[in-house]
């Protein structure tokens, strides 16, 4: 008898001592579906770089961009179910896993770095809205910007009517399509890759987005840009809750504090980047110009048919909270 409890208490110990020799660092695998040349993907690098440098001993990093692991919807599935446990969520795409994330694709609702540094700032309504993918198997834990949106297009516009004869793509998302339906449109959907050789061949005269995107990408085909601001372009960065809250606290906190310095500096040069665009895509050979104030009243006014259309599934009480915000800083 005393031989056994002998045996069982040296394989117990055995058992012990191979799980401390074998005891290392977390793996923690994130991802971006698009390449890291913006403050809001470069936040990536960045994080990966931290981490590996200042808390190896509790968690290996690395980081997979430019479509490595799959398209934006794809990535966040691989996060829900585990493969990684981390991603960028785009803004457009947030709305389809919980409409309250349609504040920031309702059109002239959540528009400007301001409104959304407001939002940050207040604990409440950020709880809320980081919170509330929670049985989707996600928590956000910060966000960052890739710039205001505007409209560039191969052909010139001043007015609501001048665009409306234009052929503009979108995504397939709702609150996009939306948007251009309310302006009396019928936009085309079309992927990301498709949108070059789409302008090139005439298929599409523009798009909606950010001047720093367009700065970057558009300015070979697109001659011109307007600035709408209609909305805000914006990552979220999720992680998997299950694997977020097994973490012990000496492993968690520095990891959540390397994560939030470098998506708060990712905010501030997506900023910068901002205020430098137009100089930039004039230098590039494009025309900027910026809606006269009667015409964004146009655009301002049919967008209430949108907010009045999905007030429903965004949450009036929610979107209340939201007007509530926004009207503190007027």
């Amino acid at each position: 008898m005393r031989y056994k409890l002998l045996v069982a208490v040296s394989v117990v110990a055995f058992c012990l001592g191979v799980a401390t020799v074998h005891a290392g660092p977390v793996d923690f695998k994130f991802a971006h579906f698009i390449n890291p040349i913006e403050p809001g993907p470069e936040s990536g690098v960045w994080i990966e770089k931290d981490v590996n440098e200042k808390i190896s001993d509790k968690v290996k990093a690395k980081f997979f961009h430019s479509g490595q692991v799959g398209s934006a919807i794809e990535i966040i599935k691989k996060v829900r179910m585990g493969a990684l446990q981390g991603a960028y969520l785009t803004g457009n795409y947030a709305p389809e896993l919980n409409d309250k994330f349609g504040i920031g694709t309702l059109a002239y609702c959540m528009d400007s770095y301001e409104k959304w540094e407001a939002l940050l700032a207040n604990d409440e309504l950020r709880n809320e809205l980081f919170t509330c993918l929670e049985k989707k198997g996600l928590l956000v834990l910060d966000m960052c910007f890739f710039g205001q949106y505007g409209i560039a297009s191969t052909k010139p516009f001043a007015t609501l009517e001048e665009l409306r004869p234009l052929k503009m793509r979108t995504t397939q998302a709702r609150y996009p399509l939306a948007f251009w339906k309310a302006l009396g449109m019928n936009p085309l959907p079309m992927a990301w890759a498709d949108v070059f050789p789409g302008l090139k061949q005439g298929v599409v005269d523009g798009t909606d987005q950010t001047v720093n995107v367009a700065r970057m990408r558009l300015t070979d085909v697109c001659k011109y840009f307007v600035h709408t601001d209609h909305m805000m372009g914006l990552f979220f960065f999720v992680v998997n809750k299950k694997w977020w809250e097994k973490l012990d606290a000496d492993t968690r906190d520095p990891l959540a504090g390397i994560i939030a310095e470098n998506i708060d500096k990712a905010r501030e040069k997506m900023k910068r980047l901002t205020i430098e665009g137009d100089a930039v895509l004039k230098e590039k050979g494009m025309t900027v110009t910026r809606l006269a104030p009667e015409e964004m009243a146009k655009f301002k006014e049919k967008q209430m048919k949108v907010w009045d259309q999905f007030e429903g599934d965004i949450g009036k009480e929610w979107l209340d909270k939201i007007k509530a915000l926004t009207a503190s800083l007027n």
